[in-house]
């Protein structure tokens, strides 16, 4: 009676595969014997810099398994139905994402699972599930696109899901059946940093304020740097010292062999002034902005020469350097 039964339950099941292998209903269906597990459940991308010039790609693998009593087809797409592109936000800011293939393909869609038509072939990875619960490894990339310019900080997207659906046994091509749909939360921190460009002036010649060898102070000198940019706010710090001799100028007494100057300088909300009479550098007390990134921002820096002591002929040359970072 035993072996009978066994032998009923063998030819039972070689009918059900062979159906399986000839009728298109039949091949719709991956038999599981248990649970879907995928994994990931989220993933930290590398730091973005918004100045660089190449897109912030992570690579990443999935691990998708299910018990089942053939092998069968299978694949893993994301859905966002908040809508694409894809968005990983930080309060009010955001930054578009993409998630793709090894080769560029998109695997983002919004529908979601719907039996025999989605996700379609163009935004899902195809693969093939393995018999008994082995996993299949599945290869993706999210993709950051270089130059969003945003405030620093981590942003993320908490409405994404991996949906991991069956496309039937072996030569299936549509999704038949929802494996497992869970949560992907996918994050980047975006790097507090500022460019600052070449300024529109980079020698002041101050030749014409030296009036019978005394400094004029009344004569000021300008120069600007715009566009700048910053994902946080940034202090103003303006560093230099006295203007030097080019060459050897002895000391002589009632003379200077050097020039001191002043320069003022702004960048939206920061100011600060430097006076090489006493100090080497000046900071600002205040940041540009209170909060969120500088777009197209200006600094403008006015210098002129402190009253002194005559001055002994000769060359003399200083440097100014402006200075910017929101990690000051």
């Amino acid at each position: 009676m035993i072996a009978m039964l066994i032998q009923r339950f063998l030819v039972a099941l070689s009918a059900l595969v062979l159906v399986t292998a000839t009728s298109d209903s039949a091949r719709a269906v991956c038999v599981t014997l248990g649970s879907a597990t995928v994994s990931p459940a989220a993933a930290a991308l590398p730091a973005y810099d918004p100045f660089s010039t190449t897109d912030t790609v992570f690579d990443l693998t999935f691990s998708a398994s299910v018990p089942l009593l053939a092998v069968c087809g299978a694949a893993i797409s994301f859905t966002r139905t908040a809508g694409l592109p894809g968005i990983m936000s930080q309060g009010a800011s955001s930054l578009q994402y993409s998630i793709e293939t090894q080769t560029g393909q998109t695997l983002m869609q919004t529908a979601g699972f719907v039996s025999g038509s989605s996700p379609t072939a163009a935004t899902r990875e195809d693969f093939l599930l393995p018999l008994l619960g082995s996993t299949a490894d599945v290869p993706v990339r999210i993709r950051v696109p270089a130059g969003q310019l945003v405030q620093m900080g981590t942003y993320s997207d908490s409405q994404l899901n991996v949906t991991f659906v069956g496309l039937g046994n072996l030569l299936g091509t549509t999704p038949t059946v929802l494996l497992k749909q869970q949560a992907f939360t996918p994050s980047i921190t975006v790097v507090s940093k500022c460019v600052l460009p070449a300024p529109s002036t980079s020698t002041l010649d101050f030749t014409s304020a030296i009036s019978n060898g005394h400094p004029n102070s009344g004569i000021v000198q300008s120069s600007t740097f715009n566009n700048v940019q910053c994902t946080a706010p940034s202090i103003l710090r303006l560093s230099g010292s006295s203007m030097q001799p080019i060459g050897l100028i002895p000391a002589r007494a009632g003379f200077d062999n050097f020039i001191n100057w002043q320069a003022a300088g702004t960048f939206g909300n920061a100011s600060t002034t430097l006076n090489t009479l006493s100090a080497t550098q000046a900071s600002s007390a205040t940041k540009n902005v209170a909060s969120g990134a500088t777009t197209n921002g200006t600094i403008g820096v006015n210098v002129n020469l402190l009253n002194g002591n005559p001055i002994i002929g000769g060359s003399y040359q200083g440097t100014l350097t402006v200075t910017i970072d929101p990690n000051l």
